[in-house]
């Protein structure tokens, strides 16, 4: 008991009308039937939001891909790749390694690299 004669704020149980009762588990706002629905369609336009926001996001970073990250995103695919180059050879093999400059594309034993300055196009193979 305080000084007013009330007992501690921790033993205090509230009656239904706006006081606590202690019975959190009722009180909690997934049990009205207007505050579920409400709940519901908050998370459904976030999750919407979420989704446009990784959408966005993956169009930008799309728009800013240099070539050597193209070459990065195949070496860790293991993707086979036919690169054209300035003198007009084709080279076609899986990229194994990709340097500041350079690129490393293997053809069964044959290590060929090419410097990401004189790449002309990548195309990727049709199965």
């Amino acid at each position: 008991m305080d000084s007013l004669g009330d007992p501690p704020l921790g033993d205090r149980a509230e009656s239904s009308a706006g006081r606590d009762t202690g019975d959190h588990a009722e009180d909690t706002l997934g049990t009205h039937p207007d505050l579920r629905a409400l709940g519901r369609r908050l998370r459904l336009e976030m999750d919407e939001t979420l989704r446009a926001e990784q959408y966005a996001a993956r169009v930008s970073a799309q728009r800013r891909t240099t070539i050597r990250d193209r070459f990065l995103m195949a070496e860790d695919r293991a993707e086979r790749l036919n690169i054209e180059v300035i003198d007009g050879t084709d080279i076609s093999g899986t990229v194994v390694a990709v340097g500041v400059d350079h690129v490393v594309v293997v053809d069964g034993r044959r290590h060929c690299w090419v410097a990401l300055a004189h790449v002309v196009a990548v195309r990727v193979p049709t199965a």
